[in-house]
């Protein structure tokens, strides 16, 4: 009787440890694919002053944000900027979209530092959406910035007058390649920003070797 009542206890118990059991590896499984989850995010490598890569292979770019090429004026310091916010941590993407290319466009958040926004502030890059989430931040940010000439709106990216003897201005504007000489109408008026490929130029032959035309109103 004992004997039967021993094993029976025993069974119990056995049960019960194979419930508990269960559980714990239901609740560490758990936690691993929460943990996986959330290490994709983090970023492996900061591309450019936009754009970056997260551990699972996805690229990102800032989502309304157009950061000045590697090579431009105000390009190495996007990148540095964007490096210094993001690279090695956890980022959380919202509003994701993609482009024509495929390519993910988000609004981009470490802990509740808004990268985007604090890019824009610093004048390391244009907003260039209207119609987005978080376009009041972000066009508040972009004027801000315009205002106290940060980054690339400083003289240093932006120019009326020659630097040099070179007086012919090239303009890279919406896909066409453009170039102003002195007596072109609103000669004056014409700015060189840097950060986003324009260029001057000694003669109207260089300008015409690297595929700018001649603007309308010039004689």
């Amino acid at each position: 009787m004992k004997s039967r009542f021993g094993n029976k206890l025993h069974k119990i118990d056995f049960f019960h440890s194979a419930v508990a059991g269960l559980l714990i590896f239901s609740t560490l499984l758990n936690f691993y694919f929460v943990y996986m989850n959330f290490n994709r995010s983090r970023v492996t490598k900061v591309v450019d002053g936009d754009s970056f890569e997260t551990k699972d292979g996805r690229r990102i770019r800032l989502l309304g944000v157009d950061a000045p090429e590697s090579d431009n004026c105000m390009g190495p310091q996007a990148k540095e900027a964007l490096e210094i916010m993001i690279e090695g941590k956890v980022v959380k993407l919202a509003n994701q979209v993609k482009d024509d290319y495929g390519r993910i466009l988000a609004n981009v958040f470490v802990s509740s530092v808004f990268v985007n926004k604090e890019l824009v502030k610093k004048g390391l890059g244009k907003y260039n959406s209207a119609d987005l989430s978080h376009h009041a931040d972000l066009r508040h940010a972009y004027l801000e910035a315009k205002e106290k000439e940060e980054g690339i709106f400083s003289p240093l990216c932006r120019q009326t007058d020659p630097v040099s003897d070179c007086m012919i201005k090239a303009n890279v504007r919406q896909g066409k390649n453009t170039y102003h000489t002195p007596n072109c109408r609103n000669y004056e008026q014409v700015i060189i920003d840097t950060s986003y490929g324009d260029k001057w130029f000694c003669t109207e032959e260089e300008a015409a070797s690297e595929g700018f035309v001649k603007a309308a109103g010039c004689e």
